[in-house]
């Protein structure tokens, strides 16, 4: 009998009496706002198969004669050897057993939603007698393959664990980069015209931020940094705190019917955005202290300053960071007009409920319609930020190259912050998991070049992650370094045996594994926040900053 828990199970299969832990979109795209339920509806199984092609349940978790359903269909199904097949069937079945190591079919992934198999309605494969479905997985059929895959994670699959590790490698030296020498980017249209050859996008360099990232007729810009994390942290502190109740009070107004303040939006955004580009981690260090906060403006300042370090990243100018902020601002006031019990309701919703759920994007444009005209760009990223790659998504449905650049970025960021922010639903993700997230789901979700240059724009590990060090050491990440971007400077906030010490100490993973005779300190994962009972606390960039003689 196998030792797995957790197993991917296609949507027709599904039964009464298995516990969901994951699906394979986004939750906040579907109707089951609470992350990890049993199962023991009709209805449930049903919204399952509507939503999703597969999901991930927990044997431990499901009733124990459900349990022994997937271990029996597992045995089964492990004992098909395709070399017994026909050759056309056995490419079928290796193809399926290794082209997705989390079990995904071989073939090419639709742009439509799956659709349940034609000949076994959804309500007899969910609900159908046991010896059916053992004999389902067991037979050798062109469409044969195991009807359930073991996975040793709950929410991300091994192929993305992997993908991810490798995006990884190929962009934690940003000094291996393959960006043009001075010469290059001088001449490099003389270059192209006589056909000298350049090394361009090989595998060890960071992925490639083309044109078709940046809006149309937009002039990449690059920023740099001009100020230290700890001289910024005062500035940053004032504009994050502007942002929140600028739009706490512009909610307030559209609560009782008034047009929203837009100039006060926008006046916000450009504190924000000014100290974004003087220093992108002094803003993230603040968004990370807000964690706890679960207000709809505290989200939208958080997905403002999320799209403004991936557009500061991609090099879009001043005026169109300013474009993305006041979209991440602006884009769920439209939940201003949705009843407060629906937002905070734990468990499913009802198909009403969640068309209902859906119509704040189009509650947004009605507000905004009413107050000075926004800029189109601002107008086409609210509009579009919960659209998604495969037509999926809502309010038009759009698909691929119809949803914009801007709406393809706040969907990303939009997301993040949901998944690293507590809800009154779920827990909070650790920002590394959260980024593998949109990794698993990118082709599908969300723009895939975009979802990469997202995790160069934030980090690895982002500013005001928990981190454990290889010394047991738990500590948060607060400044990156722009070259070597897994030895970030990090406060350390813990013995080895995870006892808080007395006073934090700041530690350059950097520096340290430059040291001659010292023994490289590296991150060994990510932690959720919380973890081992630390909590962010500003005073611990106060006293940093005390001691280096900076004003806090």
């Amino acid at each position: 009998m196998t030792a797995n828990r957790r197993y991917q199970v296609a949507v027709e299969d599904l039964r009464l009496g298995m516990f969901v832990v994951e699906l394979d979109r986004p939750w906040l795209d579907t109707p089951f706002l609470l992350q990890g339920f049993l199962v023991d509806s009709k209805v449930e199984l049903d919204t399952l198969v509507k939503y999703c092609d597969y999901v991930y349940v927990d044997l431990e978790m499901s009733s124990p004669a459900v349990a022994d359903l997937i271990r029996r269909v597992e045995i089964r199904a492990a004992t098909l050897e395709p070399q017994t097949l026909p050759m056309t069937q056995r490419a079928c079945v290796m193809s399926a057993q290794t082209s997705k190591l989390h079990g995904v079919p071989a073939s090419a992934p639709s742009a439509e939603k799956s659709k349940p198999r034609p000949d076994v309605p959804a309500s007899t494969a969910a609900v159908g007698g046991v010896d059916e479905i053992v004999a389902r997985a067991a037979t050798p059929t062109a469409d044969s393959r195991r009807r359930f895959r073991p996975r040793a994670d709950v929410k991300i699959s091994q192929l993305t664990r992997q993908r991810f590790r490798n995006f990884v490698r190929q962009t934690a030296d940003a000094s291996k980069s393959d960006e043009p020498s001075f010469l290059e980017r001088m001449f490099g249209p003389l270059f192209d015209l006589f056909g000298s050859e350049r090394a361009v996008g090989s595998a060890g360099s960071a992925p490639a931020i083309t044109a078709d990232l940046l809006p149309a007729g937009v002039i990449q810009t690059f920023h740099e940094q001009r100020r230290a994390m700890l001289e910024e942290l005062p500035r940053a502190r004032k504009a994050f705190s502007q942002g929140e109740e600028t739009l706490a009070e512009v909610m307030v107004d559209i609560r009782s019917g008034k047009a929203p303040q837009l100039e006060a939006i926008a006046g916000a955004v450009d504190g924000m955005v000014e100290s974004m580009l003087d220093n992108p981690d002094a803003l993230m260090w603040i968004a990370r202290l807000r964690e706890e906060d679960i207000n709809t403006y505290n989200h939208g300042v958080k997905v403002a300053l999320y799209l403004v370090a991936l557009g500061r990243h991609l090099g879009f100018p001043k005026q169109e960071l300013a474009y993305l902020g006041q979209v991440g601002m602006l884009a769920d006031i439209g939940k201003t007009k949705l009843p407060r019990a629906i937002l905070e309701k734990p468990g499913m919703l009802s198909p009403a409920e969640f068309t209902l759920v859906k119509e704040h994007v189009d509650l947004a444009m009605d507000v905004l319609a009413n107050g000075p005209k926004l800029p189109e760009a601002v107008t086409a990223g609210i509009a579009q930020h919960h659209e998604r790659i495969d037509g999926s998504g809502y309010p038009k449905g759009l698909k691929g190259s119809e949803i914009g650049i801007y709406g393809k970025m706040a969907a990303i960021a939009d997301s993040f912050a949901a998944l690293i922010t507590p809800r009154a639903y779920a827990n909070a993700s650790a920002p590394q998991d959260a980024l593998m997230n949109l990794y698993e789901w990118s082709g599908t979700s969300f723009h895939e070049p975009m979802v990469e240059q997202f995790v160069q724009a934030i980090g690895v590990f982002p500013v005001g992650s928990m981190i454990e060090l290889t010394t047991g050491e738990v500590g948060v990440v607060v400044a990156h370094n722009r070259i070597r971007r897994l030895e970030p400077k990090v406060l350390v906030l813990s013995n080895p045996d995870k006892s808080p010490l007395a006073q934090p100490l700041e530690r350059d993973l950097f520096k340290e594994g430059k040291a001659k005779g010292s023994k490289p300190l590296r991150i060994t994962r990510g932690l959720p926040s919380g973890a081992y009972g630390f909590k962010l606390r500003d005073y611990y960039l106060d006293e940093i900053a005390k001691q280096n003689g900076i004003a806090a």
